[in-house]
């Protein structure tokens, strides 16, 4: 082999031998600083995927079906519409709680405050305790589209027996709903449609948005009250709020 030849063979080895030392190089940096972070994380991906879908189920399973119906309605007022406090109650008709403070501490609220056009009470769903506080919070949507909420609202409470045990099935609502003297063939389709059911979404929407916690909640001014609490704390919550409004 010539002296040319020699030195171009050489020049091959030493570049051949150069690109090896630099990938040897580079995996041993590689070796050293340990897998990517985007390595790190893809063994925690798909859990958090499934944890946040989990959560998702019993968001879902707790507050029922994201599925709307097609009609929205304002929430009921009971009592003069120009009364100078409003007392805003979160109510689910299934609840023990709520059953108590309607058929215990309502009665003196409308007698002393609301007949007197002092105060409105404002009706707005919490309908977290399963199916059937659903379908009658719609069942008693469909009763104040033909204008009698709140006689259905007092027949729901004093029919309570149990929870998610069938007292408010589809079927039961609909009877309710002929001794609310109700126009039947429109009102059994409003119950079995879900008519409503995207006003009372919305209601729980406000509800998660408000951060409340139990049922009955009510609210009147800035104050909130949780429970059926004696008498005389919604009297002296609503009395603070008359005298605020020079009523």
């Amino acid at each position: 082999m010539g002296k040319r030849s020699r030195r171009a063979a050489t020049r091959r080895s030493e570049s051949v031998g150069g690109s090896g030392a630099r990938q040897r190089a580079e995996r041993a940096r590689a070796k050293a600083s340990g897998p990517s972070p985007l390595s790190r994380l893809r063994p925690l991906i798909l859990p958090a995927i499934l944890a946040a879908a989990g959560l998702a189920v019993v968001w879902i399973g707790v507050f029922g079906s994201t599925e709307t119906g097609a009609r929205e309605q304002p929430p009921p007022v009971l009592g003069d519409a120009s009364a100078p406090v409003t007392m805003v109650e979160y109510g689910d008709f299934q609840c023990p709680s709520c059953g108590a403070f309607f058929r215990s501490i309502e009665p003196q609220l409308r007698a002393e405050y609301i007949d007197s056009g002092r105060v409105r009470l404002e009706w707005h769903d919490f309908a977290w305790i399963g199916p059937e506080s659903r379908d009658a919070a719609n069942a008693a949507r469909c009763a104040a589209d033909q204008g009698r909420f709140w006689e259905y609202h007092d027949l729901l409470y004093r029919n309570q027996a149990g929870e998610n045990t069938g007292t408010f099935s589809k079927d039961r609502l609909k009877l309710l709903g002929v001794t609310a003297g109700l126009e039947a063939a429109q009102f059994e389709r409003c119950v079995d449609d879900g008519t409503f059911a995207g006003t009372v979404a919305a209601d729980m929407a406000e509800v998660r948005s408000l951060g409340l916690r139990g049922t009955p909640t009510f609210i009147i001014g800035d104050q909130q009250i949780v429970g059926a609490q004696p008498f005389e704390t919604f009297r002296a919550a609503l009395d603070a709020e008359l005298a605020a409004a020079g009523g």
